[in-house]
């Protein structure tokens, strides 16, 4: 009995909470470009528990493509960003799973641009210096609750620790891979 009120009061709970019970968290973050602009871009990660385990972003840039772009990986992405008219995303593993997933990538990230209208993998070395700095958001999530992520919000230290995202963090190619 105790089994069945207890089923009753969690789905009800999921039914006036639909977002506690799914696995996705989904928000608009600010992002600000090498070139100045700042574009808005739709985060949604597939979580387990406190753990990212899958990202999709959706990137609003006509120059690139008329429908917005969507990138689909199981990394953390740390930087999007544009040089010399090529669309680049950099990520992160998040657990060990993905860094296998992955083949323990070079440096611990993975670097992607946009050519041909998909996304292609490249190595670390052909990520541009240019934009070794992040410019998205560090932590796993953000505040429960959040809709637009500002740039401002990204660069304080109660969401981010120590400012990384306002792209005071770095790309490291002398770190090892881990593997």
């Amino acid at each position: 009995m105790f089994r069945q009120v207890w089923a009753v009061v969690m789905l009800s709970g999921c039914f006036v909470n639909l977002a506690a019970c799914s696995p996705y968290v989904s928000w608009k973050e600010e992002v600000k470009l090498n070139d100045g602009r700042v574009i808005v871009v739709k985060q949604k990660r597939l979580a387990e528990g406190e753990v990212p385990r899958e990202e999709w972003l959706t990137i609003p840039l006509p120059e690139f493509d008329v429908n917005p772009i969507v990138w689909h990986e199981h990394l953390i992405p740390l930087i999007l960003n544009i040089d010399h008219r090529i669309l680049y995303i950099v990520g992160i593993p998040p657990t060990g799973r993905e860094i296998r997933l992955y083949g323990c990538p070079e440096h611990g990230a993975v670097g992607f641009k946009w050519q041909n209208g998909q996304w292609i993998r490249i190595p670390f070395g052909d990520i541009p210096l240019n934009i070794y700095s992040t410019n998205m958001l560090i932590n796993n999530f953000p505040p429960k609750g959040t809709s637009l992520l500002t740039i401002l919000e990204k660069s304080s230290r109660s969401l981010n620790g120590d400012g990384r995202a306002s792209g005071n963090w770095t790309l490291n190619p002398n770190r090892g891979n881990g593997c």
